[in-house]
C-alpha cells in the first residue's frame, strides 16, 4: 500500500493545527481541585468560569486561569505535584514538553503566592513570574510576588534554581533569595520557613 506524500504532508498540517488549538488545549487535564478555604475561581480558555469552595474535585485543564478569593487554594497537578494558592493569587497552569525530559509543570504567577512539592527527581517544576523563575525537582518550594517588581524565593526543603535575565541563584533547604526587575538575584540567606508551611500544610487534604 502506498501513500502521497502531500497527503501525509496535510494529514500532518493538520495534527499539529489541531495540537494548537484552543479547544485542544482546553481538553488536556492538568490536574483537580481539591480544597479551597475561601473561593477559587476556574476561567477557562473559552471564558466559562466555575468556582470551588471548601474541599472538592473540581478539574482544572491546560491554559486555565486560577483565581484565589479569600484564604487559599490547593491544586494536585496530574503529574502528582501539590500546588497551594495563596494572597488572592492568580495563576495560569501551563506545561512544556521537552526531549529527554518529558513535561515540566508551569505555574505563571500574575498576583500573590505559590506553593508547590514535588516528590519526584524526574518530574520538574517552574513558578513564573515577570521577575524570575524558581524550578526545581523533588523540593518544596514557594515563589511570591511581593510587587510587580519584586519577587521572593524560598525553599523549604530540597534545592531549586532562581533564574533572572541577568543570573541564576541556587537555593538550598531554608533559604531565601529575593529579585528586583531589571537586577540579579540575591545570594539566599537561611530563613526560618514556618510562615511558608504553616499555610501551605493547613491547605493538605487528609
Amino acid at each position: 500500500m502506498s501513500c502521497h506524500p502531500a497527503r501525509w504532508l496535510a494529514l500532518t498540517l493538520t495534527v499539529v493545527a489541531a495540537l494548537a488549538s484552543p479547544g485542544f488545549s482546553q481538553s488536556i487535564v492538568a490536574g483537580t481541585a481539591k480544597n479551597a478555604n475561601g473561593a477559587l475561581s476556574v476561567v477557562r480558555a473559552d471564558g466559562v468560569e466555575t468556582r470551588l469552595q471548601g474541599l472538592g474535585s473540581l478539574p482544572v485543564f491546560e491554559g486555565d486561569l486560577l483565581r484565589v478569593e479569600g484564604g487559599g487554594a490547593l491544586i494536585e497537578t496530574a503529574e502528582g505535584i501539590q500546588v497551594a494558592l495563596n494572597g488572592n493569587a492568580v495563576v495560569k497552569i501551563l506545561s512544556r514538553w521537552d526531549q529527554g525530559i518529558g513535561i515540566t509543570r508551569i505555574l505563571r504567577v500574575q498576583r500573590g503566592e505559590v506553593w508547590a512539592r514535588s516528590t519526584s527527581p524526574r518530574q520538574p517544576v517552574e513558578v513564573e513570574t515577570p521577575v524570575g523563575v524558581l524550578a526545581a525537582r523533588a523540593a518544596e518550594i514557594s515563589l511570591r510576588l511581593a510587587s510587580d517588581d519584586e519577587a521572593v524565593a524560598t525553599v523549604v526543603s530540597g534545592t531549586a534554581d532562581f533564574s533572572t535575565p541577568f543570573a541564576s541563584c541556587r537555593l538550598s533547604t531554608g533559604t531565601v533569595s529575593t529579585s528586583y526587575r531589571g537586577k540579579p538575584c540575591t545570594a539566599p540567606t537561611v530563613v526560618d520557613v514556618r510562615s511558608v508551611v504553616g499555610w501551605s500544610h493547613a491547605l493538605l487534604v487528609p
